[in-house]
């Protein structure tokens, strides 16, 4: 057991700490009034020329506040639009969302109703309709036949004139077949 004399742990923290408070107070105590009395003497030389520094400063403080004005008016413009902005983007948002659904619907529903089946061609294309029409012409047609200046190639289409624009009739060949 121990004796009445013999100090604890907390008895020596208890000592510690009202030495440390015997020393540090007096010194806190210091620099709080030398802190409060510095600062009674710097805010009583700003209040004593705080008008004249206003009236200095007067015209910089109204260009500040003129260009403040300037940059946020585009803020206050767009302000008085923001009803409008809230309409366009809701309906460009409900635009977009349906437009999705909608593609979703055909790209679900396309296979089902046989939509993505190509039709079945019927007959000539334009393409051959066409070729078959310049192998027909070409053994009428030959350059020693027809004057030059009436065969044109199909890179030559920007003359002046109507002689680029003129239309040939061609002779049709369900007709020439039938005489």
């Amino acid at each position: 057991m121990e004796s009445a004399d013999d100090p604890t742990i907390k008895d020596l923290l208890l000592w510690a700490g009202k030495t440390l408070y015997w020393i540090v107070r007096p010194i806190g105590l210091s620099v709080y009034y030398v802190v409060y009395y510095i600062s009674f003497a710097v805010l009583f030389v700003v209040r004593l020329l705080y008008r004249p520094l206003e009236f200095l400063l007067l015209p910089l403080v109204y260009f500040g506040r003129s260009v403040l004005q300037c940059l946020a008016a585009p803020f206050w413009f767009a302000a008085r639009f923001e009803t409008l902005y809230i309409y366009l983007g809701i309906a460009a948002i409900t635009g977009v969302v349906l437009g999705l659904v909608v593609s979703l619907i055909y790209r679900i529903l396309r296979g089902p109703l046989g939509l993505d089946s190509e039709p079945a061609s019927s007959g000539r294309t334009a393409k051959q309709y066409r070729e078959e029409k310049r192998k027909q012409r070409a053994p009428l047609m030959s350059p020693g036949l027809v004057p030059p200046i009436y065969v044109s190639s199909r890179g030559n289409r920007g003359g002046k004139g109507l002689l680029p624009h003129t239309i040939t009739e061609e002779m049709d060949s369900d007709r020439s077949s039938n005489r």
